[in-house]
């Protein structure tokens, strides 16, 4: 069979023949036909003028005719057909193109590779590339210094976490009837007996014994005190003066010889010696016997015991909810007054809460009664107010000696030098002097 390009009778060969006569094809025999082309016209001539539109004319001669004519088709989809009623072969490829001198067969062209992906790849990369040195380039210039590995670990020891850094420390003193000095630098003072709180917060819990003496004219010093809370893991530490026996750590004697050392286990350190700062400079004269307590979370109790008398000093960080004699801690010197601690936290430490093993009795000296007879009637009355709301705390309706202690705190704790004035006013006996 016979093929020519488009035009021609087809691809593949057919079962006929094909011969020649003069200058025109004869198609003869089978049918032609092929992928691209088909031609139905058997044995005869046909006149070039005869051929269909889109059909293309083969082997013209020196007549005015075709041997044969090829219909072009519309391509179908990219699946290669056979059509027509030849048997031509095929390869199914992107682009098929004729070879050979009519011989009717297919061999597949390689279609042109263009790299579009690979070139636009190393087009992004080297964009970015550049992106990123002109943000280097306009990035401030920092310094790097170097340092040998032993030397930079002695460094970031050396500079611990922002979130490990120290706390802020306070400092409160008592000393003498008693004088006090807050951790916000304020300066209230208690003359009635009983048991106050002197640090109360969520963890750390102070407790204070205040009682008179005959060297104040029954005005309250402070007797003992008790540390407990939860930062000592239920433990109770209490300390008195040297008239009230040794010290106790939840009701055992301990640092019973003088100089000694007691430790807490898992909670800290107690030591009993001579070694200590004085608060009152008043005292420099008497012999020191000081406990030093090393607690937890940077809590340091220094007691001095006196006679019949602490004195006293607490360094310590703030605490949550803190409040009591010392002041709630919170850089305002002007509301650690007695009226406004009683108002926040009541007059005494409720029986509930009291780390002592009991309650002393109260007493009023007749230095004391008179003082109360002296004090402001306005003021006489707020103050009753006051402790019968504060007093409230304490189970039971107060007694008449323990509404007389409040009253006395509250008419002359913004004077801290009561026992002075009650000197001045001939109030207190010559033996007191």
């Amino acid at each position: 069979g016979g093929g020519g390009a488009y035009g021609g009778a087809g691809a593949g060969a057919g079962s006929g023949g094909l011969g020649f006569v003069g200058s025109r094809r004869i198609v003869s025999g089978g049918n032609s036909g092929g992928a691209y082309g088909q031609a139905d016209y058997k044995g005869m001539v046909v006149d070039a003028g005869d051929v269909p539109a889109g059909c293309g004319c083969a082997g013209e001669g020196v007549q005015t005719g075709c041997v044969s004519v090829g219909c072009a088709q519309v391509a179908g989809p990219s699946m290669m057909t056979f059509v027509g009623t030849g048997a031509g072969d095929y390869i199914t490829t992107t682009t098929y193109t004729y070879v050979g001198d009519g011989a009717g067969n297919l061999r597949m062209a390689q279609p042109t590779k263009v790299a579009y992906g690979r070139i636009g790849c190393l087009v992004l990369t080297l964009l970015l590339i550049a992106g990123a040195a002109i943000a280097m380039m306009m990035m401030p210039a920092t310094t790097t210094t170097t340092m040998e590995p032993q030397k930079m670990a002695i460094a970031q020891a050396v500079t611990p976490p922002a979130e490990q850094m120290p706390m802020k420390m306070g400092e409160c003193t008592f000393w003498g009837d008693p004088h006090i000095n807050t951790f916000d630098g304020g300066r209230p003072s208690f003359y009635g007996e009983g048991e106050y709180y002197i640090v109360k917060s969520d963890s750390v819990i102070i407790q204070g014994r205040y009682l008179g003496t005959k060297y104040t004219a029954g005005l309250a010093a402070t007797d003992s005190i008790a540390v407990g809370g939860d930062f000592l893991k239920g433990h109770v530490i209490t300390v008195g003066s040297l008239r009230d026996g040794p010290i106790v750590v939840d009701g055992v004697p301990v640092l019973t010889r003088f100089p000694s050392e007691h430790v807490l286990e898992g909670v800290g350190v107690l030591k009993y010696s001579g070694e200590g700062e004085l608060v009152d400079q008043a005292t420099k004269d008497w012999e020191k016997k000081v406990v030093t307590m090393e607690l937890p979370g940077d809590v340091r109790v220094e007691v001095f015991r006196w006679a019949n008398y602490l004195d006293l000093r607490i360094t310590m960080p703030k605490q949550p909810n803190q409040d009591g004699s010392c002041g709630n801690m919170n850089a305002d010197a002007s509301d650690d007054t007695t009226e406004a601690i009683f108002a926040r936290i009541g007059a005494r430490v409720p029986n509930g809460e009291l780390l002592f093993m009991n309650r002393a009795p109260v007493t009023l000296t007749e230095v004391e009664e008179k003082l109360l007879l002296m004090c402001e009637p306005s003021r006489l009355a707020k103050a009753r107010t006051a402790c019968a709301r504060d007093l409230s705390v304490v189970r039971g309706e107060p007694s008449t000696v323990q509404t007389k202690s409040c009253l006395l705190d509250l008419c002359y704790g913004s004077n801290e030098h009561t026992l002075k004035m009650a000197k001045s006013l001939g109030l207190v006996p010559e033996i007191i002097e």
